[in-house]
């Protein structure tokens, strides 16, 4: 079986969320603690970056893209939706919105 490989795959810390409390229709509530970060490579796709979005406040800086993880590595590191990157050299933390199978190109 040939095993896929990443396009220019670059290291992503993963910050894992711990729920003390969660309620089954709001989801986690009460102090939400991290776990270490994990370092895993991930291949990173913007489809913007800080392109700024004229509000009523101001302009706002925003961003939009994506990582590819191999199936294997997300799975045995645990990944879920809530849970938090930071892609180097940047510090900001983002924060996983979907988790979908997909490949390289879609």
């Amino acid at each position: 079986m040939i095993r896929p490989r990443l396009i220019h795959p670059r290291p992503v810390l993963l910050y894992k969320r711990i729920a003390t409390e969660i309620d089954p229709e709001l989801g986690p509530t009460g102090n939400i603690e991290w776990d270490e970060p994990i370092t895993i490579p991930g291949q990173v796709k913007y489809n913007r970056y800080d392109q700024l979005v004229p509000t009523g406040g101001g302009d706002d800086p925003s961003g939009e893209g994506h990582v590819v993880f191999l199936e294997s590595t997300w799975t045995v590191c645990g990944g879920q939706v809530g849970d938090e990157m930071e892609l180097s050299p940047s510090t900001s933390r983002l924060v996983v919105l979907e988790v979908r199978p997909a490949a390289h190109y879609h």
